[in-house]
């Protein structure tokens, strides 16, 4: 099983959804031409932590503070060529560059459904309850809570 770090990162939350950055994934493989977000294996000794900063640093060019990702869940996947074990991180840091990436629009209702097709298949279970936990927050007038350590 491969050990993977990604990173969400999440702008723009109201009481009708929010964005979250994708990449155009490039790759020799099934997964060519997806919408993807920034992320990779983790390295021998490296914490999930910081092997999600490093891809970011690495896929987008941004340094992004260690205290800035938000651990959203654990998730193992079974591609039909690999096994990974997804270590998936949150973030409101938004001053990403639009060249390698771009904001796309999620609502509360429809969530990741809008997109069926243009996503690895693994996606759309995280992307969902990501917005689910950001609207139970919203609602409760929590949302401040979200970003502290």
């Amino acid at each position: 099983m491969i050990p993977v770090s990604i990173a969400l990162f999440v702008k723009d939350i109201d009481a009708k959804g929010a964005k979250l950055w994708m990449q155009v994934r490039r790759e020799a493989g099934p997964l060519d031409g997806l919408l993807e977000f920034p992320g990779g294996k983790i390295e021998q000794g490296e914490l999930p932590v910081e092997a999600c900063k490093r891809e970011v640093e690495e896929e987008v060019g941004v340094n992004v503070p260690l205290e800035m990702f938000h651990q959203l869940k654990v998730l193992r996947y079974d591609f039909k060529d690999r096994s990974v074990l997804l270590n998936i991180f949150f973030s409101n840091f938004s001053d990403l560059p639009t060249d390698c990436g771009e904001w796309f629009e999620f609502d509360y209702v429809e969530k990741s459904k809008k997109y069926k097709g243009r996503l690895p298949e693994v996606n759309y279970e995280f992307i969902d309850q990501l917005l689910d936990y950001l609207k139970r927050q919203y609602d409760a007038n929590c949302l401040e809570r979200v970003w502290q350590k």
